[in-house]
Parts: structure tokens; sequence; C-alpha cells
């Protein structure tokens, strides 16, 4: 909202604006125009100038209206003191208004009549959107109250509404109200349930009139802090402070390896090769310049004399030439993984699986035949990665791709354990073979990772008291690790949907993502931040990775997570009758893919299983020029 033609004014009777004096008339002189909507307001009451207390809401029972009511009708001296204006929405007919509102309306009705609050009530029938602002104004010029008794009050921007057209308030204590008040400081807070609260604090803000007047000068004072322009430097300061929190990663350092060393120097000398047309042989040997196109082409001693002093200021990396004479960038070993310096990056995620949840053959296959697709393109080939993801931990990831004979440094990156650890073949690797994690992701996805906890609370929602006896799910001790909480699936029908296992989850303060995987037969718990997409996301932040030039290649199915790996920035070729069936029946009980997944996205294309390495490659290559 725009506060910024909101100031601090003075308090004089012409800011102020008793009533009297705004309406005139009373001195002989002739009535001034007023808005149509205080007039069908003023109509109510037998002394509009007594200060109004203003309510603004629905006639919904939530909103608490007729308590506010029993308080004001049972407290005679707020009666003497003020009115009470009640903006109950439009109506036509109570009659043809739905049951709880309905219901409202004739309980105040009926109250008003209890209490014979007649000429101290208004309750009109209409008003229009453009006269809220009229009717926050004409509370103000009676030095009146704005409340909101809502039972509980999600933000409460009727508060701030009233706050900058000079109205203090009183607003329940449950909810939004809370955090106005610690900002505003112009009113006072109340139990909504405690009748005689609200009537005390509305007569304390009525009768006291230093008490009011501190209250309308703290609202026009602090109302800027709900203005664009302050939520965004808070959103901001809020956003840097949590930066803190993930690690301090570095991509590029003078301390690289020999793969880095030999990158830099043909780059380097790729430059050298032109820099006879860019140079300047002056004294000052600028670098900015050019030389003498006709001495240079002569090839006079002095001109290349005069070049070979300004290379010579040019530090070059020391290496030995000798040492790296045949050396393949791709076989040499180096601190950091090759893939920052892939152009292009192709990830398998193919979900596989047989009824015991192992990896099925064809997978082995259909790797083997996308290497061979990949590599037709000898163009890119060179500047292409490949990544395998998978709900396997890496242990059981290994073992596979020893089984099809597949070497695991093909890859330059293994996501296991459905996104909750990285790894980089050749990199981050003990001599006897062994991989280690990312340090830098595992650091990333701790936050707010509760492991014991958690592993409890899905035990009891996994198994029900009184189905200890024949549980729906065991622990698989092999596939968790610090960030994954596994299970194997005993009884899939007992099993509980993701969406449904998600949200009793999140009652208990848990936020995590919980997902079926492996045909069906294991259950898996990740970290808020982890999952396989959110992995890949990782990748392309922390190694600089272009989105565009990412291809995903998957089946017709997988598991639950399958949607968030489709959609998105980056290509997806999808295999069909590759992957017979996944875990997606698991995830909620309406097929909503069709709303989150485009299925005429121009980045998204399709194959079939059986496909050739001919073909794959040339699927490839028509996703490579597709485009938003």
């Amino acid at each position: 909202m725009d506060f910024s033609s909101v100031v601090v004014q003075e308090d004089a009777s012409e800011v102020d604006g008793e009533l009297p004096t705004v309406i005139g008339g009373t001195d002989g002189s002739s009535p001034k125009a007023i808005p149509t909507i205080w007039s069908e307001v003023m109509r109510f009451l037998t002394n509009p100038h007594k200060p109004m207390i203003l309510a603004l809401s629905r006639p919904d029972p939530k909103k608490n209206i007729t308590t506010l009511l029993k308080a004001f009708g049972e407290c005679r001296p707020l009666r003497e003191l003020a009115n009470l204006t009640l903006i109950m929405g439009n109506r036509d007919d109570i009659d043809e208004m739905t049951g709880g509102n309905a219901s409202v309306l004739i309980t105040v009705l009926k109250l008003i009549d209890k209490y014979d609050l007649y000429g101290l009530v208004a309750y009109p029938k209409h008003h229009k959107q453009t006269d809220v602002p009229d009717i926050y104004r004409l509370a103000a010029k009676t030095k009146g109250v704005f409340i909101n008794p809502a039972l509980v009050e999600p933000f409460g921007l009727t508060l701030i509404e009233a706050a900058a057209h000079g109205l203090p308030m009183v607003a329940t204590k449950n909810g939004g109200p809370v955090d106005i008040q610690r900002a505003l400081n112009n009113g006072l807070l109340v139990d909504p349930h405690d009748q005689q609260a609200i009537a005390d604090a509305l007569l304390k803000l009525v009768s006291e009139k230093n008490l009011w007047h501190d209250c309308r000068r703290n609202g026009w004072k602090n109302i800027h802090l709900y203005s664009w322009p302050e939520h965004c430097r808070t959103y901001l300061t809020k956003v840097a402070a949590c930066r803190m929190r993930h690690p301090q990663w570095k991509t590029d350092t003078p301390g690289d390896e020999v793969s880095a060393e030999v990158s830099s120097l043909n780059d380097s000398l790729k430059d050298v090769h032109d820099m006879s047309l860019r140079l300047s042989v002056d004294d000052k040997a600028s670098l900015t310049g050019s030389l003498d196109p006709v001495a240079s082409s002569s090839g006079e001693p002095d001109v290349q004399d005069q070049v070979k002093r300004v290379l010579s200021k040019i530090k070059m990396p020391e290496t030995n030439s000798k040492e790296y004479e045949g050396v393949k960038l791709e076989n040499v070993p180096s601190k950091y993984p090759i893939l920052r310096r892939r152009h292009r990056l192709v990830v398998l995620i193919l979900d596989c699986y047989d009824s015991n949840g192992l990896p099925e053959k064809k997978m082995a296959q259909l790797i083997q035949d996308i290497f061979k697709a990949v590599r037709l393109d000898t163009q890119n080939a060179k500047f292409t990665g490949f990544a395998i993801s998978t709900a396997m931990p890496v242990s059981e990831t290994m073992e596979f791709l020893k089984s099809a004979k597949i070497q695991v440094n093909e890859f330059d990156a293994l996501i296991c354990g459905s996104g909750s650890e990285v790894y980089y073949p050749g990199t981050y690797t003990a001599e006897d073979g062994k991989l280690f994690a990312d340090p830098d992701y595992a650091s990333h996805i701790a936050f707010h990772w509760g492991y014991e906890g958690l592993k409890k609370t899905i035990w009891k929602l996994m198994n029900p008291e009184g189905e200890q006896k024949s549980p729906c799910a065991e622990e698989d001790a092999k596939s968790s690790n610090a960030h994954c909480v596994a299970y194997f699936v005993k009884e899939l029908s007992k099993a509980k949907k993701v969406d449904d296992l998600r949200q009793k989850l999140r009652m208990r303060g848990l936020r995590c993502h919980p997902m079926y995987c492996r045909n069906s037969t294991r259950m898996q718990v990740v970290p808020l931040l982890a999952s396989r997409a959110q992995a890949l996301r990782y990748l392309f932040v922390r190694w600089r990775l272009n989105v565009a030039n990412m291809f995903v290649i998957v089946g017709e199915t997988g598991d639950t997570d399958y949607e968030e790996l489709i959609a998105g920035a980056h290509k997806t070729l999808i295999m069909k009758e590759v992957v017979t069936k996944g875990s997606e029946a698991l995830l909620r009980t309406t097929d909503l893919r069709n709303d989150i997944v485009p299925s005429d996205s121009p980045l998204i294309a399709s194959i079939k299983g059986e496909a050739m390495p001919e073909e794959i490659s040339e699927a490839l290559k028509a996703l490579s020029k597709a485009s938003l």
C-alpha cells in the first residue's frame, strides 16, 4: 500500500474535525455538502456528534460482532459517551442470505431491540467500496475508535486502513493484530471472548482524550512500516540475514590442479595468436592500441622486438609442456569436478525397478544406448557431461553400475537416496575408490532437519496403534543415511498417500519431502531443501551450469517426485514403454499431472523406449533447438 500521503498532523479543531464544524449549519450558516454514506449512517443516530465506535466486516460468526454488541449494550457509560456503527457488508433481504450470515444479522437486530439501542447503533444495508475511506473519515472526525473483535484474525488489513485515517484501534489478541499493534502502537488488544474487556478497552480510548491522541499520532507516525517500499526493505534484510547459512562456495581458485592450468594455458595461447592485432608498441607498451599494419606486415626487426617486449610483460603460467603433452583433459584429476566446465549435462532418471525394488536389466542397456547417442554428436560430445539420479543409495548404485559393466567415472555426478546425497566420481574419492558425498550439499539440506524426531513420527504415522503386529512399513537401514529416512513398504494397501502424509507432518511442525519410490517398495523422507529436483537446481547454482542446456531423460512414470522433474526450463526427453510401473498412484487421490506439467510444452519431447542410439541422438538435437 502507498502511505506516502499520510503525515503526522497537529491536534487542532480543524484537523480533528469536530463533526459540527465539518458539516456546518450550527452557527446559522448553510450546511456543507457531505458524502452520501455519512448521511446514510447518521440517519440511524439520535446524536451523530458523539464519538463513533466503528466495526467493519462481513456478518460472519467468526467476526464476533454479537459479542461486541453485547459489550456495548451492557456498558451504560459507553452507551452514554459513544455511538456504535456496524458496517456488515451489503444486503437486500436477510431471508435470501446464507445461513451463517443471516443468523448473525438476526441476532444483531434482536440484541438492538433487547438493549433498546435505537438511535445508538447504525447498521446501513448498503455501501460501495469507494465509500469505505469516507466511513473511516467519519469515525475519525467524531474522535471515534475502530474495533476488530474477531475470534481469530489472520492479518487485519482494516486495522491498517483505519490507522492511516487517524483512528485508534481495539483489536483481538489472536492473530495478526498482535504484530500490527507491536509495529504501530496505536491501540489496545483484548480477549475476544471477554465481553467486559472489550467494553473497558473501548471506554478507555473514548474517555481518555490524551490516550486517544497518542494512539492517533503513533498510527500516523508508524503506518509507513506497512508500505511496499518498507516491506521490500524488511524482506531483503531478512533474506540477507539468512544467506549466511549457505556454504561459502568456491568454484575457481588459483590452487586448482592440472586440468585448470592446462585449460587456462590453452586459453592464453589462443589469445596470443591474435595479440598482434591488438597490441600497441609505444614506449608504454599499452594493450589497448594497435600496431602499424604496414610495419607489422613487413616483419621489420624493430617491430618484432617491440612485440616480444610487450609479450614478455604478460605473466604466463609456469608449466612444463612435456609434462602435459598428450594428456587428455577428461582424465586429469582435479580438486573440483569437471562438471563445472561442462556446457551441457544429460541427466538419466529412469525409475525401472522390479517388484522387489531392484533395478531391471533393461536400465543398463538404456544407459549404454544414451551414451552412444550423445557421442554420435561429435561436435558437442566433448562438452557434454552425464549425471544419474536415483532413489537407490550410493552403495546399490555402484553395485548396479558394476554389474552392468559401466564405469562410474562415466558420470560427472551421482544423485542418490532421492536427492539426499550428491557425489562426484573422480573427485572426493578415497584411495580404495570409496566416494564421499558433497559436504556443501549436505550442509545446505541440513537446514531444519530433525532426524531422530522425524524418524519416530514417521513410524507412528505409517504404523498406527493397533497395527503394530502387522506393520505397514519397516525401516530400511541400508537405504537410510544422515539425510534420508527409508522404509520398506510391506503392505501397499495400508500405505498413506504422500499428500496426506505431508499434511500430517506439517501439522506436527515437521517440513520435509516424503516420497514413495522403487516401484512402490520403498518410502523415503528427505529434508525440505532436498529432492532429486532440488539436487539438480543445486548443481546449476553450485557449478554455474546453464539450465537451458540440461537434458533430463525420464520414463512415462516414476517415483512420486516424477512431476517435479519434468516441469521447468530444462529440456525433458520422455522414453515411452520403459518404466512399466511407477509409484505415482501413491502421490495423491486425484490425478493432477495435467494441471502441473504442460503437455504441449516445446521443452518436452517423447520417443519410443526401444529407439536406437541414432534416434535418441536426433531427438536430443531437436530438443536443443527448442525454446519457450
